[in-house]
C-alpha cells in the first residue's frame, strides 16, 4: 500500500482564517499597538505611507534618516567637554544634549601599562579626526597614563588644547 502525500495549491485552511480574524479586528489591534507604543505604531505607518508616495531618490541612491522616529534628547548647549568613559573611550560631546562630537581617542594597555592611543588610521581607528584636531592633540599620541597623568589631568588638558574650557 502506498500513500500519495500532494501539496496543495493555495493558503491552508487555518491560515486564511488567522487571515480573516486579523482583517476583521483591524480597529482594535491598531488601537492596542497605539496605546502600547504612545502612537508610535500608526505614526510609523503614516510614515512609510508618505515615503512610498515620495519620488524615488535621485541616481538610485538610498537616504535613512535615523533620527526622524525618535525625540530629540534635549538642545544643544555649545557647553562641550571630554570625558573618559567607563570602556576608556576619550570622547568630546556637547553636555546639554549628550550628543557625541568626537571620538578622540581610547586609554589602551600594553604590558601593565596604560597610555592614550589618538584616533588615527594608524592606531586602528576606521575614521581619523579632522585635521585642526589632529594638529591640536597630536602630540598627547602615546601620552602613559599613571599617577602624575590621571586620566582626569588627560581629559583636562584636550579639553584646554582644544579651546572647550
Amino acid at each position: 500500500m502506498v500513500d500519495i502525500i500532494s501539496k496543495r495549491d493555495g493558503p491552508r485552511r487555518e491560515d486564511e482564517r488567522a487571515r480573516r480574524m486579523i482583517q476583521a479586528n483591524q480597529g482594535a489591534i491598531t488601537q492596542i499597538a497605539d496605546r502600547l507604543t504612545q502612537g508610535a505604531y500608526s505614526a510609523g505607518k503614516r510614515a512609510k505611507a508618505a515615503a512610498s508616495n515620495a519620488p524615488p531618490p535621485p541616481d538610485g541612491k538610498i537616504f535613512h534618516d535615523l533620527t526622524s522616529g525618535r525625540a530629540q534628547t534635549g538642545t544643544a548647549s555649545g557647553d562641550i567637554r571630554v570625558k573618559v568613559s567607563v570602556n576608556n573611550r576619550v570622547v568630546a560631546y556637547d553636555s546639554g544634549s549628550g550628543r557625541q562630537l568626537h571620538l578622540l581617542g581610547e586609554i589602551r594597555r600594553q604590558d601593565d601599562v596604560r597610555y592614550f592611543a589618538l584616533a588615527s588610521r594608524e592606531n586602528g581607528f576606521f575614521s581619523a579626526l579632522p585635521e585642526d584636531v589632529t594638529e591640536a592633540i597630536g602630540e598627547l599620541d602615546g601620552q602613559i597614563i599613571d599617577d602624575t597623568c590621571p586620566e582626569s589631568l588627560l581629559a583636562s588638558e584636550i579639553s584646554e588644547r582644544l579651546g572647550f574650557q
